[in-house]
């Protein structure tokens, strides 16, 4: 999978592009323009769209980081918790940028971590929302081992 098959993903067309991605060092940078109809009644960017937006990348960094650690085993994973977390009250219009990263991404690991981090684009002190990422990778006969 590549970065251009991601506007094609569920949930992506909300309107975050990815901008950049060190897939060797685990990190992805995504902007986005938030609108009214990204913000809750309580003024904070809506759960369930920094949830999709933070499952949607952060799987796609850590099977392609495991690909490239692993270029012979094909990563399946499911989630098994994904947390979020708003911070901070956002108007519509605010320019955003998210920054999704895989500390601990590695194809040994069986529970790979990842983390996105909503923040505002002109103050990175502005936190929106965070998301942490769990995920558990699953062995499938015949399919992970050797593509």
């Amino acid at each position: 999978m590549t970065t251009s098959m991601l506007p094609e993903m569920y949930g992506s067309s909300v309107g975050a592009h990815v901008v950049d991605t060190d897939i060797e060092n685990g990190t992805m940078r995504l902007k986005m323009r938030v609108e009214a109809e990204h913000i809750t009644t309580s003024g904070v960017l809506d759960e369930g769209l920094v949830a999709t937006i933070a499952d949607n990348h952060t799987t796609f960094l850590l099977m392609s980081h495991s690909l490239s650690v692993q270029p012979d085993q094909m990563p399946i994973s499911v989630s098994i918790c994904l947390t979020v977390h708003t911070m901070a009250r956002i108007a519509p219009g605010t320019d955003i940028e998210i920054v999704c990263s895989t500390p601990l991404a590695t194809s040994k690991l069986k529970q790979p971590q990842a983390a996105a981090v909503f923040v505002d684009a002109h103050d990175n002190r502005i936190v929106y929302a965070k998301v942490t990422h769990s995920k558990q990778f699953k062995e499938v006969p015949g399919y992970n081992s050797k593509l």
